[in-house]
C-alpha cells in the first residue's frame, strides 16, 4: 500500500511543484501516471523511490517512509529512470553483478529470460551499444530486481516495436500479487494492455486516480454518428471516433489516450460522471 498526504515539494529556487498533494494505491496494482509535460511525473516518482525528499507531508511505501532512505527500503523499491549514466567499459554482466548483491530478491531466472527475448548479451559494453539496447538492459535488471515497487518512467521510449511487445510479455508474467507497479509514460498505447489503473496529474495535482475496470463501467469509446454529440471526440483515419457516457448495454474497448485527453480538455464533465470509489 502506498499513501500519500498532504504533500509539499519544491526545487531550490523555482515555483512550488506539488503542494497539498494526496493519494493511495493498493497493493498488485500496474498503474500507468499520465499527464503532459512538467506536471511532476518524474519528480513525483523520485520521492516515493527516495530519490528527493519532500518539504512536508507524509508518504508511507509499504509501511516506509521514503525519505529515511532505510536499507530495507531501498532493497524493496526500485526507480528506473528514464535517462541513466552510462559506465565506460564496462559490461552487461559486470553492471549486473556490481549492483544485484543490494537486492536480495534479484533473480537470475528473469534476468536471463528478458536478456533472450530483447536480443542482448552479457558481454556487451554498455557504452558501445545503442540506446535501445541500453534501456533494454536496464529494464531487464529492474524486472529481475523483483522490488515490492516498481517505479519505472518512460520505459518505452527508445524501444522498437518487438521490444515493446517483449516489455509488455515480461512485465505481465512477471508481476506478483504483492508487487506494485507504477509507470510514467506518455506512449499510452504502449501499455493500454497490461495496466490496470490509471492516475493523472493536471496542473501539479492527482486529478483522477482509479482503476480502468471502474472507468470502463462508466464509459463507452466508439464512432460518433452523424447527429450524435460524444463527450469529447477527435479525428482519426478511421472518421471521428469520441467517448460517451456508458448505457446498460454498450461495450467496447477502452481507450486511456482518448480517455486523458477527455479528461484534459473538460475534466469536471468527465468526473462528475465517475462514481467516488
Amino acid at each position: 500500500m502506498i499513501e500519500v498526504n498532504n504533500l509539499r515539494f519544491r526545487y531550490p529556487m523555482k515555483f512550488k511543484l506539488f503542494n497539498d498533494v494526496s493519494f493511495n494505491i493498493g497493493s498488485g496494482k500496474i498503474v500507468g501516471l499520465l499527464g503532459k509535460n512538467g506536471e511532476g511525473k518524474t519528480t513525483l516518482l523520485k520521492l516515493l523511490g527516495g530519490q528527493l525528499l519532500r518539504l512536508d507531508g507524509k508518504m508511507n511505501v509499504f509501511g516506509e517512509d521514503p525519505g529515511k532512505r532505510s536499507v530495507h527500503f531501498l532493497s524493496n523499491v526500485f526507480y528506473l529512470p528514464e535517462v541513466f549514466h552510462i559506465p565506460k567499459g564496462v559490461t552487461i554482466r559486470s553492471y549486473f553483478n556490481a549492483l544485484k548483491g543490494f537486492y536480495p530478491n534479484f533473480s537470475e531466472k528473469i534476468a536471463a529470460e528478458a536478456m533472450h527475448d530483447f536480443e542482448i548479451d552479457y558481454d556487451m559494453k554498455l557504452n558501445k551499444i545503442s540506446q535501445g539496447q541500453q534501456k533494454k538492459a536496464f529494464i531487464t535488471f529492474a524486472l529481475a530486481v523483483r522490488a515490492q515497487v516498481l517505479l519505472m518512467d518512460e520505459p518505452t521510449n527508445g524501444l522498437d516495436i518487438p521490444s515493446k511487445s517483449a516489455f509488455r510479455r515480461l512485465l505481465a508474467k512477471h508481476t506478483s500479487d504483492d508487487q506494485t507497479i507504477i509507470i510514467s509514460t506518455h506512449q499510452v498505447r504502449d501499455l493500454e494492455q497490461i495496466i490496470d489503473h490509471i492516475m493523472v496529474m493536471h496542473i501539479n495535482k492527482i486529478i483522477l486516480n482509479d482503476s480502468l475496470a471502474n472507468l470502463s463501467e462508466c464509459f463507452t469509446f466508439r464512432t460518433v454518428g452523424k447527429d450524435e454529440t460524444a463527450l469529447y471526440q477527435e479525428m482519426t483515419p478511421a472518421g471521428m471516433f469520441g467517448i460517451f457516457k456508458k448505457d446498460q448495454d454498450d461495450d467496447s474497448t477502452f481507450s486511456t489516450e482518448l480517455f486523458f485527453n477527455a479528461l484534459i480538455s473538460d475534466r469536471e464533465k468527465i468526473l462528475k460522471l465517475i462514481p467516488q470509489q
